[in-house]
């Protein structure tokens, strides 16, 4: 057995089996080299990467540091959870890696071994063509997918082609599951060659400082020891290095919640962010999933070359159709209707299902004999955020003006006749251009809809069932009291 001692550190003792006459002659190995090779060897087999906690493991175990030694030196992970859950976990993982079993002791050794054996192997190559490997983050289950072939089609040509593209439709509409899905595509061909595929949820407005510095560590694994700035655009730049040295494919979902903050400053500094990924040179492509693109960002659109928006409409008939099918609906023939009562919304054709399945037995024909419009939570929640907080006082007169007009006698309310009536009824007169850009920002919503008549291009609005009914049940809490006449009696 031989004791090697060095300066500082704990002695490390080699096993007869791996010591060698010449090992003191063998060029040294840095543990940044070490961490690379056990990546590429655990994505080659596991088809993943080693994570945060894994790596702060395996540097205390290169430095033959203890727990509490490796505790002391940062404070982003639990002892215990170090010790007692990532250890033991990362040294199995090891062990099948690398062909021969790893314990703490031993893991340089094994490591600096694996270095040399692979240092000058196709390794990394074998990797690319693969395919772009695993995904980084939590995206949401694709193993159950409906349709949407030409809209993968579509994103994959864009994304080539531009380097944002913001996914944007109302909620359930399945923008987080189509860009999940298209990562989970990528990372199993060849044609699309990105060295990192990278998934970040975004429920709040959090500083700009915390959400780059996670897509840092997503992309390039720090050491604990290493600061990053705290300068906005120090971090932004340190971004966008990495994003240039790594073809990276990001997806943002829940953009649009950034945009939330009060604090202007903070918005601000997004506006920033977007406006230098446009600018700056890097070979990283983002997909940012919201709403709406938020109207602070309606400036970075000039960046037409660089920018792209893909609006996500509902299932084709065939899709949804067999979306209904498979929960257990019966009666093809009115799945049509349920099909176009929800516009093909994935959420509202699955939470619509799920009753008719409960209380109906199935039969969609059963449904119809007592016929009622659902709201899931999460719309009846966008549309609360929606009229409280961002549509203007004319637009929200618009909304219920066409709910009551529609629920009366109309199908499409014409343009025209739109703008005479709302100027003989509003009572702050609004121009013609003001009531344009209403209905413009209204559209942008996915509040009404519209449709030209083939023959004379007449333009008409109306709405979509559900947000009919949302309107028609809190008419009177929508807007003041004797805001407007009934449209029964509109001239």
């Amino acid at each position: 057995m031989v004791l090697l001692v060095r300066r500082g550190r704990k002695p490390l003792i080699l096993p007869k089996e791996q010591q060698s006459s010449d090992s003191p002659s063998l060029p040294s190995v840095t543990f940044e080299e070490a961490v690379t090779t056990v990546n590429n060897l655990v994505f080659t087999q596991k088809r993943r990467y080693l994570s945060e906690a894994e790596i702060v493991v395996l540097k205390g175990a290169w430095n033959s540091q203890d727990f509490s030694e490796i505790i002391a030196q940062q404070t982003t992970y639990a002892g215990n959870y170090l010790q007692r859950r990532v250890a033991p976990q990362l040294w199995t993982l090891l062990s099948e890696v690398l062909g021969e079993p790893v314990i703490k002791r031993k893991a340089r050794f094994l490591l600096e071994q694996a270095v040399r054996k692979y240092s000058n192997s196709d390794l990394s190559s074998d990797i690319n063509s693969e395919g772009s490997g695993s995904i980084k983050g939590q995206p949401p289950d694709t193993s159950v997918f409906y349709g949407r072939k030409q809209e993968l089609l579509q994103l994959k040509k864009l994304i080539s082609d531009y380097r944002c593209v913001p996914i944007t439709g109302v909620p359930g509409i399945g923008k987080s599951t189509l860009s999940a899905k298209l990562l989970s595509d990528i990372s199993l061909e060849s044609s699309q060659k990105f060295d990192f595929l990278i998934w970040k949820s975004i429920t709040h407005p959090v500083p700009i400082q915390d959400l780059v510095a996670d897509l840092i560590k997503l992309i390039h694994p720090i050491e604990p020891s290493i600061v990053l700035p705290d300068q906005t655009q120090a971090i932004i730049t340190v971004l966008i290095k990495h994003l240039h040295s790594h073809r990276c494919l990001v997806v943002l979902d829940g953009f649009e919640a950034l945009f939330r903050a009060s604090n202007l400053e903070q918005r601000l500094e997004y506006k920033i962010l977007i406006r230098r990924l446009l600018e700056e040179e890097h070979q990283s492509r983002f997909i940012l999933n919201c709403r709406v693109f938020p109207s602070d960002l309606n400036t970075v659109l000039k960046y037409k070359q660089a920018i792209t928006c893909f609006r996500l409409e509902g299932l084709d008939t065939e899709s949804a159709r067999q979306l209904l099918t498979d929960q257990g609906l019966t009666d093809q023939d009115k799945l049509l209707d349920i099909i176009y009562t929800y516009r093909g919304n994935v959420a509202e054709l699955q939470a619509v299902a799920q009753r008719i399945k409960y209380f109906f037995a199935g039969s969609a024909e059963k449904f119809y004999q007592h016929k009622t419009t659902f709201i899931t939570d999460e719309f009846q929640s966008m549309l609360d955020e929606t009229f409280s907080e961002v549509l203007t006082p004319l637009e929200r007169y618009i909304m219920v003006y066409l709910a009551e007009r529609i629920s009366l006698d109309v199908s499409f309310l014409s343009f025209n006749n739109l703008l005479i009536e709302i100027n003989s009824q509003y009572d702050n007169s609004a121009s013609t251009s003001t009531i344009i850009k209403a209905l413009e920002n209204l559209e942008r919503f996915s509040l009404v809809e519209s449709m030209k008549d083939p023959n004379t291009k007449e333009i008409s609005f109306t709405l979509q069932p559900v947000v009919k009914k949302y309107i028609t049940q809190n008419s009177l809490g929508l807007l003041p009291a004797n805001a407007f006449p009934s449209p029964a009696n509109a001239s």
